[in-house]
């Protein structure tokens, strides 16, 4: 997640991952309200190749989780171009 230029990215691994949002845990907490943009890296067909989807989100939840000592954050899309989309959709097609 990069919540501004100037600022080095958080860093998490997405546990959820809906069409509308998805949940991050991440060491660093992002405060609720936060808007960023967020590069979710997919399964793909290629082995050699990454695969990723990117778009705008808000973090719409933050709590930490104190058994593992992680912020969890609940990131609302609020933008994703319709390429995007299709390929995160075909992505949660694929592993449900």
């Amino acid at each position: 997640m990069v919540t501004a230029p100037s600022v080095p990215p958080v860093y998490g691994i997405a546990v959820e991952v809906a069409e509308h949002n998805l949940i991050i845990l991440a060491d660093k907490e992002v405060k609720v309200g936060t808007s960023c943009h967020v590069y979710l890296d997919i399964p793909g067909t290629q082995v050699n190749k990454k695969n990723y989807v990117d778009f705008t989100g808000n973090i719409s939840c933050t709590s930490l989780m104190g058994q593992v000592s992680m912020f969890r954050h609940i990131v609302q899309i609020k933008e994703i171009n319709s390429i995007q989309r299709e390929n995160l959709l075909k992505a949660l097609k694929s592993t449900s």
